[in-house]
């Protein structure tokens, strides 16, 4: 989420610029803390949008409106975020926003536009890229979460065992007698009396292997029907149903699943594991100040939110945004 959040705000800064010289409308489409979104701003920005996410084809009206809803509410984070950013004061690096300005510069064939409009993008542009790095910084700075105390981190580690836990596994074996799905109920019946039959077999002491080798139509019959190491959720749901109800060593009766009828036997089975924290240690506190740090984020941004008055001139935006920011929202 957080890059996708990442990459929509530098796209909409760039249609910014965009906006002030190829869409004429400055008709006022929101006002942020007294800042105007323009709606050639706002038309700019899902236009690009739209290209970079759907260009593969053409959006229907519904999910046009809520890229509509989308790239609105990333402006008006944009804009929250730059005042606060200036605010704070925070200090944007003269080389780096130099170097940011070739770059976009790089991106657009300027050389062959008319002087005042070259001249009004190169400016527009470098305005984008200290606004680029304003946010970045300011990201950067909010995020900023010191190492955990051992106390905070054993806390954490036991409010989330489940990250550190191994799961469970097995080890399968596996006799697939093939029947193709549309055959008739005579070929399922004799695949599961030769299902049956392999099994008596190997009760009686042959050698699984040696019939998977011979038998089975799975990709795993050249290893004598050895699956490996089984996660939870690889198997079907039938056939993890039949495997749980069996001891390790246990052959299964046969079983008609959808690819035909399986003798299935449970070689071994792990039960979970949690790993102890003094094993895990960098990852729980890699874990824990990516948490913390997402969180003085959503925070930080919440607040602004909160605190922002936003007069909203386009009534279909405006219940969305409502519900979407809580801020102080006036529709017109």
């Amino acid at each position: 989420m957080r890059g996708l959040r990442t990459v929509l705000l530098t796209v909409v800064g760039l249609c910014l610029t965009l906006a002030t010289v190829v869409w004429a409308d400055d008709t006022v489409f929101a006002r942020v803390n007294g800042v105007v979104l323009t709606k050639a701003e706002v038309d700019a920005a899902v236009y690009m949008t739209a290209r970079q996410r759907f260009y593969h084809g053409r959006m229907d009206e519904v999910r046009e409106q809520k890229l509509r809803r989308e790239v609105v509410a990333s402006l008006i984070d944009r804009s929250l975020l730059i005042e606060a950013a200036r605010t704070r004061e925070v200090v944007v690096d003269a080389e780096a926003k130099q170097q940011l300005h070739k770059q976009m510069l790089s991106r657009y064939d300027v050389a062959a536009l008319p002087q005042d409009h070259r001249q009004k993008i190169e400016a527009e542009l470098l305005q984008r890229a200290e606004e680029q790095l304003l946010l970045q910084q300011l990201e950067r700075e909010i995020k900023t979460v010191a190492a955990p105390e051992s106390s905070e981190l054993k806390q954490f580690y036991l409010q989330n065992i489940e990250k550190f836990t191994m799961p469970s596994t097995l080890r399968l074996s596996v006799i697939l007698l093939k029947v193709a799905p549309g055959a008739p109920s005579q070929a399922w019946k004799a695949a599961e009396r030769e299902a049956e039959r392999l099994r008596q077999k190997i009760i009686a002491g042959t050698s699984f292997a040696d019939l998977a080798r011979m038998h089975s139509g799975d990709a795993s019959a050249e290893d004598g029907g050895d699956l490996g190491v089984v996660h939870q959720g690889m198997l079907s749901r039938q056939a993890q149903v039949v495997v749980d109800g069996l001891a390790a060593g246990q052959l299964s009766q046969p079983v008609v699943l959808l690819q035909g009828v399986v003798l299935f036997r449970l070689e071994e089975r792990q039960a979970s594991r949690l790993n102890p924290l003094a094993q895990v240690r960098e990852r729980a506190q890699g874990l824990y100040q990516r948490e913390r740090a997402e969180k003085q984020w959503q925070d930080f941004l919440g607040a602004l939110r909160a605190k922002a008055e936003i007069e909203m001139l386009d009534g279909e935006v405006a219940v969305e945004m409502i519900w979407a920011q809580g801020a102080d929202v006036v529709q017109q």
